[in-house]
């Protein structure tokens, strides 16, 4: 086979390919002092108009979000009788997790109970009404009370009408008067009980001993409430990350007894350069690979650190997990979605050069007469070896030069004009 019939198949080779010899342009100069290049190869693609994702990737680490972290200390105070758990021990909601010496407060309760038990008692019998039996005896009583009182009145009439004949004296008058004045008094106390019998309790006896009751069950309610306070308990399913103190050792409200944290509530923290931070905002969507597995987690950042940490000079980015519970100090991948483009011309990025004496971008589109005609454009967004462009007098369909763009460049050395 000859050279000239080799060079022919390499040629359709190339245009079978999408990609085909740019021919110089006749007439145009290369730039002064440079030789002319002999033709290079270019390839092209369609300009397609599509969305683009712009990702910022970072390692993280998971960590436990505020919520799902918890310092547990005694709610009072004393010394600790029992701790039951020890660092890394899962528990759940309302598990007993410590408690204090609970002697005095046991022995409070049962006083108070005492003492609740023994208003109740006197509620009631100030609440009782009266028996039969005791509304009998009192006219019985009523009735030997007005009879001692009818004997003892006669009897002083007796005794004044025989001293006014001179034949009693004044002792027996006075004798006379004060058994008159005892069986009155008798016959009184007699008919008061004989009406509180009958009208029943009195309202204000019977609120006076009401408010007893209500007083004394406070005081019960009071003990208990504070018996369980020399209880800890778990505030939520979680596992025990530190143990601060030990049975025998004392404790009040400001010491922390134990911390425990909650694995359906982690967050990854990752650190990010300024310039890449300021892209970052609060709301956008990421994905959290765990190291060495395919499995991906879908998630959101909550938060961007708004100082530079001083000795990395990094800004700390927070993202939850939706839906997952992740290993606490666990190492993550996270790509974060920074920017979104919905619909615009997207190409690789090596299709987009810049002018070497403007610093414009560029791209080069190939026309039907075999020349390169460039279009200005302004990049919006680079992702991943591509880069979404906006320009205009340009349609769907076009070819673009995504190979040997550089050596189309006015003054790149080629010999290809505009």
């Amino acid at each position: 086979m000859n050279s000239k019939m080799i060079a022919v198949l390499a040629l359709g080779a190339l245009t079978a390919c999408g990609s085909k010899l740019a021919q110089p342009q006749e007439g145009a100069l290369s730039k002064p002092g440079v030789v002319d290049r002999p033709a290079v190869a270019v390839r092209t693609q369609p300009l397609r108009r599509m969305p683009l994702q712009g990702m910022i990737e970072s390692n993280g680490q998971v960590a436990a979000d505020a919520g799902g972290q918890a310092a547990l200390a005694f709610a009072g105070e004393g010394r600790i009788a029992q701790i039951s758990v020890n660092v890394g021990d899962a528990v759940t909601r309302g598990q007993v997790l410590a408690v204090l010496d609970g002697r005095i407060a046991r022995s409070a309760i049962q006083q108070a109970q005492a003492d609740v038990d023994a208003a109740q008692a006197n509620l009631a019998k100030v609440e009782l009404r009266a028996r039969p039996q005791e509304v009998a005896q009192n006219v019985a009583t009523l009735q030997a009370a007005r009879a001692k009182e009818d004997s003892a009145k006669a009897e002083l009439d007796r005794q004044e009408a025989l001293a006014q004949a001179g034949i009693s004296s004044q002792r027996d008058v006075q004798q006379a008067r004060t058994g008159y004045v005892s069986a009155l008094a008798d016959l009184r106390v007699a008919e008061e009980q004989g009406s509180i019998l009958h009208a029943g309790p009195r309202r204000q006896d019977v609120d006076v001993a009401r408010a007893a009751v209500l007083q004394a069950q406070a005081a019960l309610a009071a003990a208990r409430t504070k018996a369980t306070l020399l209880a800890i308990v778990a505030p939520f399913n979680g596992v025990i990350t530190q143990r601060m103190k030990n049975p025998g050792e004392t404790a009040d409200p400001t010491v922390t007894v134990l911390a425990m944290v909650n694995p359906q509530h982690t967050v990854v923290d990752l650190q990010l350069s300024q310039d890449q931070a300021e892209l970052v905002r609060v709301g956008e969507p990421a994905v959290v690979t765990l190291d060495g597995d395919a499995h991906t987690i879908a998630g959101r950042v909550v938060a961007v650190s708004p100082a530079l940490a001083s000795d990395t000079r990094t800004l700390t980015v927070r993202v939850r997990p939706q839906h997952a519970a992740l290993t606490l100090g666990a190492a993550v991948k996270v790509s974060i979605v920074v920017r979104s483009i919905r619909d615009e011309f997207v190409v690789p990025d090596s299709a987009v050069v810049k002018d070497p004496e403007t610093g414009s971008p560029r791209i080069y589109l190939a026309e039907a007469n075999g020349r390169y005609r460039a279009v200005p454009v302004r990049i919006m967004l680079e992702s991943d070896g591509r880069m979404a462009i906006g320009t205009r007098g340009v349609r769907s369909g076009e070819r673009v030069v995504t190979r040997g763009a550089y050596e189309l460049l006015p003054f790149s050395g080629g010999a290809f004009g505009d």
